[in-house]
């Protein structure tokens, strides 16, 4: 196993880093796929041993480049623009540095993302047009909805999560409405230009069924090529050897194999 820690900056000049990890039997005369794995600050997982198991979130990275990927994990980090421009400058950013690897199909990369990740990956896959393909679990779809909603999971007001916590918007909703409309997945649906499998748990309360739902119902009604898997007995993650995480592991193998 061979991986390499890229430095690099976004466009507004904040350092930034990345893990490329390299196909199991890397052959320097072929040119491989990427998928790109998001959440937030990444590089510190580089030390990380890769265990062969199945990932609870559909991901997992040794399976990936067992399966002759490139996996491609850059730091994201948040700015006054807000969650979703700020992901889409830094994966951006990435991607540059990335696709100037001789052995990089610049042509065949996957975003994937969960949680977190997933509003990020709906978000990113309404600007971009430089993915083959999306994966986007438990996610994020219309931002205002869910600030004014509650958390069942961790008993707060789903807006101090915008304002204080991992969103960093930093501001309330009343004060820069344009701020949240410009970083909203949904306001821009009609613009995805690859296909996107969701999926989610039904039984999820930290993120509910009706956000990654409400993305896929705008997928649809824009004639865009999605898929949404729900598992009936799945919460916010799947469960450990559980047959729901065979089932998506190896569904989600197919899409990336396949787009």
């Amino acid at each position: 196993m061979k991986q390499d820690i890229l430095s690099y900056e976004n466009s507004k000049g904040t350092p930034l880093k990345g893990i490329l990890t390299y196909p199991v039997d890397f052959d320097p005369s072929k040119k491989y796929p990427v998928v790109v794995y998001i959440y937030s600050l990444l590089s510190g997982s580089a030390d990380k041993y890769l265990y062969p198991d199945w990932g609870n979130t559909g991901f997992n990275k040794r399976t990936l480049i067992e399966n002759g990927y490139f996996v491609f994990q850059p730091d994201i980090l948040f700015d006054k623009r807000g969650t979703g421009i700020s992901a889409l400058d830094c994966v951006n950013s990435g991607l540059d540095e990335i696709i100037n690897h001789s052995n990089v199909d610049a042509s065949r990369l996957g975003l994937t993302g969960h949680s977190l990740g997933g509003y990020e990956t709906n978000f990113i896959a309404t600007h971009s047009k430089r993915f083959a393909a999306y994966v986007s679990g438990a996610s994020l779809g219309d931002v205002p909805h869910f600030y004014f909603s509650f958390s069942d999971f961790f008993n707060v007001a789903n807006y101090m999560r915008f304002e204080n916590g991992q969103f960093e918007m930093a501001v309330p909703y009343a004060e820069n409405k344009d701020l949240y409309f410009r970083n909203n997945p949904i306001n821009y649906v009609e613009n995805v230009s690859a296909p996107v499998l969701i999926w989610a748990g039904k039984k999820d309360t930290n993120t509910p069924l009706d956000q990654p739902m409400s993305f896929f119902m705008g997928l649809l009604r824009n004639d865009k090529k999605a898929v949404a898997l729900l598992y009936d007995n799945q919460e916010h993650s799947l469960k450990d050897d559980s047959e729901e995480i065979k089932d998506f592991n190896n569904k989600v193998m197919d899409w990336w194999n396949y787009f």
